[in-house]
């Protein structure tokens, strides 16, 4: 069997998603790793391949993390379609944008209530 994953770290699906923002749009962070999370959201987010800060608060302080929009895939509606559209986006981490937004960001991934994510 060939391998065909393309993460360089492990990602965690998150029991509860983070709620966090990109700008204006809200963001729920559905798994996630040091290297990259794949959000859910009806907002418009950049395109693929540029860049967006994440915002995610947390008991500590907000957590802001630049991110390279990787992909954005449309979810197939529920049966009762009374909201927008929703998406979900893959981001990869370029970096924290400052020292404390990288200790929280450890720090919360390292104690979020998480299950293996299994893509099989």
């Amino acid at each position: 069997m060939i391998n065909t994953e393309r993460r360089r770290h492990p990602r965690v699906k998150l029991r509860d998603p983070l709620r966090g923002a990109v700008g204006a749009a809200r963001v729920y962070v559905l798994d996630a790793s040091i290297g990259g999370m794949r959000v859910a959201h009806q907002g418009t987010l950049p395109a693929p391949g540029e860049y967006c800060r994440v915002e995610l608060p947390t008991d500590m302080g907000t957590i802001k993390i630049d991110c390279q929009i990787m992909r954005t895939v449309p979810q197939p509606p529920p049966l009762t379609q009374t909201t927008k559209p929703i998406f979900h986006s893959g981001l990869a981490v370029v970096a924290a944008a400052d020292r404390q937004s990288a200790e929280r960001l450890k720090t919360v991934f390292q104690s979020l209530p998480s299950d293996p994510l299994n893509e099989h």
